[in-house]
């Protein structure tokens, strides 16, 4: 059985691992877009996948390390959400995005996932912007949608896909 797992997750098919969860952060994502709940069930299916993947091939410290990041990562977003709560009495952010950077975090990595933050925020600032333009209101943003784009942005900042200007080059 243990073969089988290795040979999924880590042997010569192994590298469909994160594309597999890119998507799923994907389709989330879309279903955030669509109907304003991000699904839980495809990001545990996910979670427990990479984190299976990376102890098979790269070992128990790594697999450790990643979870640890992805759950330090999550419980940060709840801290924030809660005291935000308490403060203003309502939500700040919602629990599945928090969830899917988790996700997202335990895949890539904290920078691209942070990245998807700050990135995925001016994105949906400028989604706002041209809404606003064009004569649509908008009266609540799902976020996941933006998260996605903000991870993608990230993801081409770490593989030096496209570069900053050299001053804030720190990726």
């Amino acid at each position: 059985m243990i073969e089988i797992l290795h040979t999924l997750f880590a042997g010569p098919y192994g590298p469909w691992l994160p594309g597999a969860i890119a998507f799923i952060l994907f389709a989330t994502a879309a279903w955030d877009a669509r109907t304003g709940i991000v699904p839980n069930i495809p990001l545990l299916i996910g979670g427990i996948a990479i984190i299976a993947g990376r102890y098979l091939a790269y070992g128990f410290t790594d697999a450790i390390v990643h979870l640890a990041l992805a759950l330090g990562l999550w419980a940060l977003l709840w801290w924030l959400n809660e005291l935000c709560y308490r403060f203003f009495k309502r939500d700040a952010i919602g629990m599945g995005d928090a969830k899917w950077t988790a996700l997202a975090t335990a895949t890539f990595g904290a920078i691209p996932s942070l990245v998807a933050w700050f990135a995925g925020s001016w994105v949906a600032i400028l989604w706002i912007g041209f809404s606003y333009l064009i004569g649509q209101r908008i009266r609540k943003v799902y976020f996941a949608p933006f998260l996605f784009c903000g991870l993608m942005i990230g993801l081409a900042l770490t593989k030096k896909i496209i570069m900053l200007p050299y001053p804030y080059n720190f990726f």
